[in-house]
């Protein structure tokens, strides 16, 4: 939410561009030297600061057409909403002070991508954004990325219709095309 992206975030959703969040330089890598920790810790950390920041901030409140996904199912946002959202009701006065809103209003306002590695993390970001804001996420041509794309969501229980708006469906509507068949 830094005033000097505005601009930028206000040309996108005026364009009907995409916008794509991964996270690079991780908050606190300082202090995780070891074990690969900046991106096993920071990266999940940064992509949540990146999320909050625009909520708490109110891009998506500005900018309502705004279209943005965040990488890493979002990194450790889902895990930590219930948090965030507690955080926003017990201390308004430290957390609501650029926008007003129950944070939960706009997580039908952006997407993440399904890049977890775990089927019991997939699942939970199926049901608590809804398979139309999960995207399939490969993190190519890096090494946390998975190594087969679209293997994890191939192998849950879901129905077909489910597994290709995954697979496909949503990162269409996120990038603004139709489906085409060859």
């Amino acid at each position: 939410n830094e005033p000097a992206l505005f601009p930028f975030f206000e040309a996108a959703q005026e364009l009907g561009a995409a916008v794509f969040v991964h996270p690079w330089d991780m908050m606190g890598k300082e202090k995780m030297n070891k074990y690969w920790l900046p991106w096993l810790v920071g990266m999940p950390a940064e992509t949540s600061l990146a999320i909050c920041s625009m909520i708490f901030g109110g891009i998506f409140e500005r900018l309502p057409e705004l279209r943005v996904a965040f990488a890493h199912g979002g990194g450790s946002f889902p895990a930590t909403f219930g948090r965030i959202e507690h955080g926003y009701r017990v201390r308004p006065d430290l957390v609501a002070v650029d926008n007003p809103h129950d944070p939960r209003k706009y997580l039908k306002k952006f997407y993440l991508d399904s890049l977890v590695h775990d089927p019991v993390m997939l699942d939970y970001l199926v049901r608590f954004m809804g398979p139309e804001r999960i995207a399939l996420g490969t993190d190519y041509p890096f090494p946390l990325g998975e190594l087969s794309p679209g293997k994890l969501i191939k192998e849950m229980p879901y129905t077909d219709e489910m597994k290709e708006r995954l697979l496909s469906g949503t990162a269409l509507e996120w990038l603004g095309l139709e489906k085409t068949v060859f």
